[in-house]
């Protein structure tokens, strides 16, 4: 890993790193979203939330043959609640999505990200996103536009997309080899150890850890996991080291 040269790409997570999100109340996406439906009228939102306890309950714990931990699409959720309960849509599921992601959980977003990606695009670095997020890439894509409107992430790859979840490598070279670009001229930022900063730095990525509660605005972290990464305890201090370069 460098952190010596400006990267070519900067990676990043979503929750956590771009949003605060609060905890994730189901019934209250899937009531908003059933108003969108042609026959709203048939079901209410704590029936499809039943259905998607019943799912999950059934589905929500999966591992590949080589015992990597899978993910579960949105889209299925939907769907399958929907179904059940005769709901139907003449929207798209990505949004669809996008609508049940809104009204699910209380979001803001983090300080600092909007004047950093600004930085980033006028430094020529691209950006993009790796999420283990539920969401289609194209879905969270929609969500991360409405809060962060100035956001230009070339693409937005989530668990759901392929399945495989981080730290797998999978996600990590998918995203890479879409982007045709080395892993080390990339970074990639989170704000957990063992999905973020683990799983990239396996690939060859550079990685950056977001601490908020560090009382150092920037020091270098060795543990079990990763040795001498970046930590920073808010995206300003990235900002400005990334000028600096």
């Amino acid at each position: 890993m460098s952190y010596s040269q400006k990267p070519k790409m900067i990676l990043f997570d979503v929750g956590g790193t771009l949003f605060n999100d609060g905890r994730c109340n189901p019934a209250d996406g899937f009531e908003k979203l059933r108003h969108y439906a042609l026959n709203p009228e048939v079901t209410n939102g704590k029936k499809l939330c039943e259905y998607w306890d019943k799912y999950l309950g059934e589905v929500s714990k999966i591992k590949s043959a080589s015992g990597i931990s899978l993910d579960i699409p949105l889209s299925s959720v939907i769907k399958y609640a929907a179904m059940n309960t005769g709901l139907v849509f003449d929207i798209p599921m990505t949004a669809q999505e996008e609508i049940f992601d809104r009204y699910n959980s209380s979001r803001s977003v983090i300080d600092g990200i909007p004047e950093l990606l600004a930085e980033l695009d006028s430094s020529g670095i691209r950006t993009a996103v790796i999420s283990n997020n539920m969401m289609s890439g194209e879905s969270l894509a929609l969500a991360i536009k409405r809060w962060i409107p100035s956001a230009r992430f070339e693409f937005c790859l989530t668990s759901s997309d392929i399945l495989f979840t981080k730290p797998s490598k999978n996600i990590f070279m998918t995203a890479l080899k879409y982007a045709k670009l080395k892993p080390s001229e990339c970074w990639y930022c989170g704000d957990s150890v063992i999905p973020d900063i683990y799983g990239s730095s396996v690939c060859g990525m550079t990685p950056v850890l977001l601490d908020v509660k560090s009382s150092a605005p920037l020091e270098f972290r060795n543990d079990e996991h990763c040795s001498n990464y970046l930590t920073v305890n808010s995206w300003s201090v990235l900002k400005d080291c990334i000028s600096k370069i």
